[in-house]
């Protein structure tokens, strides 16, 4: 891979990066906005009714609540998952980049090193 080429890549690199803490932050969003959704009905259902079906009901919306939290959880994995992946391809775009710039110095050191003097061939 040429130097060119490890620079083109860590663009890519980077810019994947950028779209998946992007998306993570999108996920986090999605995870806040659904956790503590169902939390309240139980309770304001409490205020307005009894009985062997409102009992039912905050039963169901107490299990409904713990889901749905559960659900925010594996949201806000994903989320860091994205963020780690992130890093990974940034740390390797950080690499890339001071590859090819170690490549090209040492490209421009040999190309400005004098040439090594032939040996005399007249007798």
């Amino acid at each position: 891979m040429t130097p060119y080429e490890m620079r083109q890549q860590a663009y890519r690199y980077r810019r994947e990066a950028n779209v998946l803490e992007e998306s993570a932050q999108v996920l986090r969003s999605v995870a806040a906005s659904v956790r503590g959704l169902l939390s309240g009905i139980a309770g304001i259902s409490r205020m307005v009714w009894q009985g062997p079906a409102a009992t039912e009901f905050e039963q169901e919306a107490d299990a409904q609540s713990r889901n749905l939290d559960g659900q925010a959880d594996e949201i806000s994995g994903e989320a860091a998952g994205f963020d780690s992946k992130a890093s990974s391809l940034r740390s390797d775009a950080n690499w890339l980049i001071h590859e090819a710039t170690r490549i090209e110095a040492a490209q421009a050191a040999a190309a400005a090193a004098p040439a090594p003097e032939q040996p005399s061939t007249a007798s």
